[in-house]
């Protein structure tokens, strides 16, 4: 039996469509200033910890800070750093390649979506932030305001988290059933386009799912390790090498 049409092209963010080391990085020098006057040191040298921190794990970056500094915090202070850190400023920015994929895709007529873990107001504020970034920078010329919403470019939207926690992420099929129900496709319609071989690529276990990777340059999860040895159905150098596969 020849394999289906593909009608609709799914993406992760992290990594897949910008830069998480970018928003850490970004996270991290915002609230170096504030940590600055909590533990009477410089900001600079503050960022410089909490990068050095963050070599091996970015788990518990802010408990590890005020260890190393043998600094006393309170539950309360823990969470509103966390807040100011997920919610911050992000100057982020797609990848070059994401526009014209996303821009030829919509003129084929494919459906897009995004599948993606983590708090939902971070990831929320990053995908915001690089939506209005890549009209700046593509249709600066065009006012129609639509353009610079999420909506105009992602027919669905699935953060895992909102069904109730990290029990929902991935590798949960949960976010691919409700995206495939949304967008009225098959998931054997379907093309998921992720980075991170711990979970991106395990839903082929589950769903008839097609999944390709690509490798991004400072890519966190470069080096992890296939859940169950199951890999991706195609690897890509960049975006754009979709279109050649649809």
């Amino acid at each position: 039996m020849s394999e289906k049409e593909i009608k609709a092209v799914i993406f992760d963010l992290d990594d897949t469509l910008l830069s998480e080391y970018e928003f850490v990085v970004s996270g991290y020098r915002y609230v170096s200033v504030f940590l600055s006057r909590m533990i009477g040191v410089s900001a600079e040298e503050i960022n410089d910890r909490l990068r050095e921190l963050s070599k091996e794990t970015y788990a518990n970056a802010f408990n590890r800070l005020f260890d190393s500094y043998g600094v006393t915090y309170t539950a309360e202070e823990l969470r509103s750093l966390i807040k100011a850190y997920q919610q911050h400023p992000a100057n982020l920015t797609f990848y070059p390649d994401v526009y014209p994929t996303l821009r030829t895709l919509k003129d084929k007529g494919i459906l897009t979506g995004i599948i993606s873990d983590g708090d939902p107001q971070r990831q929320w504020n990053k995908i915001n932030f690089a939506v209005a970034a890549m009209h700046s920078d593509n249709l600066s010329d065009n006012d129609d305001p639509k353009l610079a919403s999420p909506d105009s470019w992602f027919d669905a939207i699935i953060l895992n988290d909102e069904f109730g926690g990290e029990s929902f992420r991935k590798p949960n099929p949960h976010g691919y059933k409700v995206i495939a129900e949304k967008l009225s496709v098959d998931p054997a319609e379907m093309i998921y386009v992720g980075d991170n071989p711990a979970k991106d690529f395990h839903i082929s276990a589950d769903l008839p799912v097609r999944t390709a990777r690509i490798i991004r340059e400072n890519g966190i999860y470069n080096d992890r390790e296939y859940l169950d040895g199951i890999k991706e159905t195609f690897r890509i150098e960049r975006l754009t090498d979709l279109l050649d596969l649809i």
